[in-house]
């Protein structure tokens, strides 16, 4: 207290002081026991005033129209977060992705069969077409025969492939004068001679076309491979004479399309491997939200690639966007060595995206979609892909914080506490007893949030923990939830037009008087916040911003009419003499003259404590200061004057020498007793503080 702070601060130098006044004063007397002179002091060492802000901080009072005081105090109980209502749990969505198709290149081959290799197989025959060369001859009958093995090329493009799907196209055309029948083509893999396609075709006319279509699907076929026409035969030109040219050929042009290989050894033209659209889904406990803000967060982008070739990845949030761009990831991966992976993983910020969390198809809730492309480029080099590789992907949403979000919040019960709140009203008051009237409580709830809410009260304690008492608020004001308007904003904009609750504590609803005065130093509660109390009424309507929350204050207003009982207060300080010479004061007398404009009767005790803890002496002990007289409408009409004497000796002196603390204990009783007194602006104490000593100046 302030008052005992000025005390404390002038009490012992002022036993100094003396000393140095007494240099001014020219009385004195030889003390014939003494090499030295005795010298009487009688001097005013301290003057002050002290009033009520001394015994409470005045940043806490407050005057009424009649100018008498009252305590008004404001803590605050319970500030919700954002988290608590729309956390985002981090999310992470891990995704292994084979490839969807592999692509080769078409590729067409042709391979000229000519007459004169025809007729080299066809024995005495063939003999005699190769004879006329150059003539116009009737071709004769040829009987069955077949080619040579031939090599086909395809090696430019690719090593090896197994097909899951494929087709050959097989076309012949016939230069040749005369029909060809029933030919049969094989074409087979050169290294293990397994068979790829083969076809017959009945009827090849002389200047015609024909084709046919083969499946590769299932086949594995390289890059080496051999055809050869098992068997033909002709019918010649009929008896007909046509121009005998050896160089006519039948001529066989292959076409492979649509290759999708589950692997392959090869050129692969630019394609996308992967190419997938995916919906994300944020975890809520009962919370169905549309649209969010983000204020603070990252999303970690992980990719893994086994392609022996460069990746393209591209990776799309398009319900993610900020200043109306969404978010998107590009980056290649290097081709991956033989057996391992490639990789690329990167941390972006989030803060400030606007989240569109109705999915693709803007029909459900917490959802976001996305799309991931896997692509590779034509290199003209031959690489290995399979479709057994894969393209991983790791998508986490870590510490999401919203700034902004609307949907519905959700019917959710919050507890809150067990919890304690400080209360430093009464800190200086150590003991004794405070009746107080007509105290008005408040819970005051503020309510930024676009959802209705209601609170229930489950215990609220006034705690004394120097004393330990207790007492529990109660009453009928408890008995009911209090109910909070939702707040609402401007669609969807700032700014926020809040909503306000009360529920008003006095002695009329509750027992507030009791609460008070047990004097607490902390307030211990407990209750619940439901949200949306009757559902979903704002249709998907309900919002939250980060900074507009909502927030449980405590209120106290305690008009100062009092009736005080040995209200104790305790203050210690510390003693500090620095290098002042105590030993030349022989004996004295201190006087505390108090004129008191308190109806406040207070005994004041003083102690010095040495350094080991120990009290070595007590400075006006159990003297007591008395109470201003009151009027009929019980307010001072008077200061009271009181005269404490400190008798001073030499002990005392030396006790005061090897003091390094002074504790200070004051008792204060309201005078009438048993009477609510009420405290005014203009009550105060004025303290004058004089010293007579007789001081040995040699």
């Amino acid at each position: 207290m302030k008052y005992l702070s000025i005390l404390r601060a002038y009490l012992i130098p002022a036993l100094v002081a003396g000393g140095l006044i007494l240099s001014i004063f020219p009385s004195c007397q030889r003390d014939d026991d003494q090499s030295g002179w005795n010298m009487e002091l009688l001097a005013p060492l301290i003057r002050t005033s002290l009033d009520i802000s001394n015994l409470i901080d005045d940043s806490l009072l407050a005057t009424d129209p009649d100018s008498s005081l009252k305590i008004v105090y404001q803590s605050s109980l319970y500030d919700l977060s954002v988290d608590t209502l729309v956390g985002f749990n981090d999310t992470s969505v891990t995704k292994s992705y084979k490839l969807d198709s592999i692509s080769l290149y078409d590729q067409t081959i042709n391979y000229p069969v000519t007459l004169g290799q025809i007729a080299a197989n066809a024995g005495i025959v063939g003999i005699l077409i190769i004879a006329q060369n150059g003539n116009t001859v009737p071709i004769p009958a040829i009987p069955a025969i077949s080619s040579a093995p031939y090599p086909i090329n395809a090696d430019t493009l690719f090593e090896s492939i197994t097909l899951i799907t494929g087709s050959l196209d097989i076309s012949i055309d016939n230069g040749m004068p005369i029909d060809i029948t029933n030919l049969q083509l094989e074409i087979r893999n050169t290294s293990n001679l397994a068979l790829v396609a083969t076809t017959t075709f009945p009827l090849i006319p002389a200047g015609g076309s024909v084709s046919q279509t083969v499946s590769l699907d299932g086949k594995t076929i390289e890059g080496d491979l051999t055809g050869q026409i098992i068997n033909m035969e002709s019918p010649g030109s009929g008896g007909n004479p046509v121009l005998v040219d050896t160089s006519n050929a039948l001529n066989t042009t292959l076409t492979v399309y649509d290759l999708h290989p589950s692997s392959a050894t090869a050129i692969f033209p630019a394609q996308d491997l992967v190419n997938k659209s995916q919906e994300v889904a944020f975890k809520f406990k009962n919370v169905k939200l549309t649209e969010a803000e983000v204020k603070s967060g990252q999303i970690k982008v992980s990719v893994f690639s086994t392609l022996q070739d460069s990746v393209y990845f591209t990776y799309n949030l398009p319900s993610a966007s900020l200043g109306g761009v969404p978010f998107s990831v590009y980056t290649v991966l290097p081709p991956a060595p033989s057996g391992g992976v490639s990789s690329f993983v990167k941390n972006y910020d989030m803060d400030g995206y606007y989240l569109q969390l109705t999915g693709a198809n803007l029909d459900t809730f917490n959802t976001i979609y996305n799309t991931i492309v896997a692509s590779i480029d034509s290199t003209g080099q031959i690489r290995t892909i399979s479709l057994d590789d894969s393209v991983y992907t790791s998508l986490e949403f870590v510490d999401i914080i919203p700034a902004y979000a609307r949907g519905y919040i959700g019917q959710d019960t919050i507890g809150v506490g067990p919890s304690q709140e400080i209360l430093e009203v009464f800190d200086r008051i150590t003991d004794g007893s405070l009746n107080v009237q007509d105290v008005t409580m408040s819970l005051s709830i503020e309510n930024k949030i676009g959802a209705d809410a209601q609170i229930k009260i489950g215990s609220l304690y006034s705690v004394n923990t120097k004393n330990g008492s207790q007492v529990q608020l109660t009453g009928s004001a408890l008995s009911n939830p209090i109910f909070i308007n939702r707040a609402t904003d401007m669609n969807g904009s700032p700014p926020i037009t809040p909503s306000y609750s009360q529920l008003i504590l006095d002695n009329s609803n509750s027992n507030a008087n009791a609460f008070i005065s047990n004097l607490p130093n902390r307030i211990d509660y407990e209750f619940t916040i439901e949200t949306n109390p009757n559902g979903n009424v704002s249709n998907y309507n309900d919002f939250i911003y980060s900074e507009e929350l909502l927030g449980v204050d405590l209120n106290v207003e305690v008009p100062l009419s009092i009736i005080a009982s040995d209200l104790t207060l305790v203050d210690t300080a510390d003693i500090s003499l620095g290098s002042a010479d105590l030993s030349k004061i022989k004996d004295g007398v201190l006087t505390l003259i108090s004129d008191n404009g308190f109806p406040f009767d207070a005994n004041i005790q003083m102690y010095t404590i040495d350094v080991s803890g120990t009290i070595t002496d007590s400075l006006f002990n159990n003297t007591m200061i008395a109470a201003a007289p009151v009027n009929a409408s019980l307010k001072v009409t008077e200061k009271k004057r009181t005269k404490l004497l400190m008798p001073i000796n030499e002990a005392r002196v030396a006790r005061l020498q090897n003091a390094k603390k002074l504790r200070i204990i004051t008792k204060f009783d309201t005078n009438p007793t048993n009477t609510y007194l009420k405290i005014y602006s203009d009550y105060r104490i004025d303290f004058i503080l004089t010293g007579d000593f007789n001081y040995l100046t040699q």
